[in-house]
């Protein structure tokens, strides 16, 4: 199944254990608004791409086109919540309904 941006944004979201309050302020995107993109309600734009890609890099080609998630480069990452990421792949608590586990290598 093709899940929209916002889908996917919500899956990396829950993937590493954060609230929606706790990552738009990582994010600096106002909480409405990534509700209403979770929530399909409004589209990811241009400027919240970039925020993603430059605080999370690993995680673009499954938040641009549903692409891999490899797990090396999260476990490899600097940015300590990637590597959480990665552990929690390991360990299996994957969350369910977003079709990670498909894209994981």
């Amino acid at each position: 199944m093709k899940l929209k941006a916002g889908q996917r944004l919500q899956g990396m979201r829950e993937l590493m254990g954060l609230t929606r309050d706790e990552f738009s302020d990582l994010l600096d995107i106002p909480w409405v608004r990534l509700r209403n993109v979770e929530q399909q309600k409004a589209r990811m734009a241009e400027d919240e791409f970039a925020k993603i890609g430059q605080k999370f890099p690993e995680f673009m080609p499954w938040i641009t086109y549903e692409g891999a998630i490899v797990v090396e480069d999260l476990r490899n990452s600097p940015e300590a919540l990637c590597q959480l990421a990665a552990a929690k792949i390991t360990a299996g608590q994957i969350p369910s309904g977003y079709f990670i586990h498909d894209k994981i290598k």
